[in-house]
C-alpha cells in the first residue's frame, strides 16, 4: 500500500509519486532522499531541520472535473495536512456560515479544516460539502492570515 506524503524543505515540496524519492522513517525521525533501485544517492532533508516539515495525505480529494462530452472523470488533487482549503457547503442548515478557509489538521483522529481566526473547525469530510485547495501553510501562509 502507498502511502501518501508531501515533504517541505524550505523551498520547494516534493511528493510520494515524484521519482526516485524514498521516505525513510524510524520512530520519530525521518529522512527524504533520492534514490536508484532502493540504493540512497544523497539526502534531501531530514526531519532534524527546522524548515522540514512531513505531511500526510488525507483520503479526501477536491472535486473531480468531469468532462460530459467524452463521459471522462479526472479524479480531483488529494488534499494533504497543510493545505488551505475553501469548502463551501451546500447545506443551509448546517453552519451559520456556508464557507470555511482554513487549514487542514488531524484532530482526535479526524481530517478537520480549522481557521483559528473565526476559531471554527468542520470535518473535512462531508457529504453536503465542495473543498477545493487554494494553497498551504508553506508557500502561501498571506491566505490564513486574510481568512475570516
Amino acid at each position: 500500500m502507498n502511502t501518501a506524503y508531501r515533504v517541505w524543505d524550505g523551498q520547494r515540496m516534493h511528493c510520494w509519486d515524484d521519482e526516485g524519492l524514498r521516505l525513510f522513517i524510524d520512530g520519530g525521525k525521518w529522512m527524504l532522499y533520492s534514490a536508484r533501485s532502493g540504493e540512497m544517492i544523497f539526502e534531501i532533508i531530514n526531519s532534524k531541520n527546522k524548515n522540514a516539515a512531513l505531511m500526510w495525505g488525507t483520503d479526501q480529494r477536491e472535486q473531480p472535473e468531469v468532462n460530459i462530452h467524452n463521459d471522462s472523470v479526472k479524479l480531483g488533487e488529494r488534499i494533504y495536512a497543510g493545505d488551505i482549503v475553501l469548502q463551501e457547503d451546500y447545506d443551509p442548515d448546517l453552519y451559520r456560515n456556508s464557507t470555511i478557509i482554513g487549514e487542514v489538521k488531524m484532530l482526535d483522529g479526524a481530517w478537520c479544516i480549522v481557521n483559528v481566526k473565526s476559531e471554527e473547525c468542520r470535518p473535512l469530510f462531508s457529504e453536503t460539502a465542495i473543498n477545493s485547495v487554494i494553497g498551504d501553510v508553506y508557500r502561501n501562509p498571506e491566505l490564513l492570515e486574510e481568512a475570516k
